[in-house]
């Protein structure tokens, strides 16, 4: 018999695909993800990227599948946009806690609309 250690099975490993879920996205569902977030951060809020990029590190929305980025960023706008009206009372605090989306927004030539 061969010593399998030094004579290693021709056996090749197969890369494993990640699967995705299919998330269920609305403004209500991220007003209350980014409202946690503003209490108990999950993820660097000062890493410059898309709402998106951000929270698919995030154990909460992990394995979304990149089809559903534009609805997610189109609904966490939204949903930042409601947080400065029900709470900021007059001052953007979604940029003042978010600043990595801010900047984000400005280098991809966009208007922070702050909603207020």
């Amino acid at each position: 018999m061969l010593d399998q250690s030094f004579f290693p099975s021709p056996v090749r490993e197969e890369k494993q695909i990640k699967k995705y879920k299919e998330y269920d996205i609305s403004v209500d569902i991220l007003e209350n993800f980014l409202k946690g977030e503003i209490v108990r951060p999950t993820w660097d809020h000062r890493n410059v990227g898309s709402l998106y990029s951000v929270c698919i590190d995030t154990e909460t929305w992990k394995d979304m599948h990149p089809n559903q980025s534009m609805a997610f960023c189109k609904c966490g706008r939204i949903a930042l946009q409601n947080i400065n009206r029900k709470y900021g009372k007059g001052m953007d605090i979604a940029a003042l806690h978010f600043p990595g989306l801010k900047e984000n927004c400005i280098r991809k030539g966009y208007i922070w609309d702050s909603g207020l």
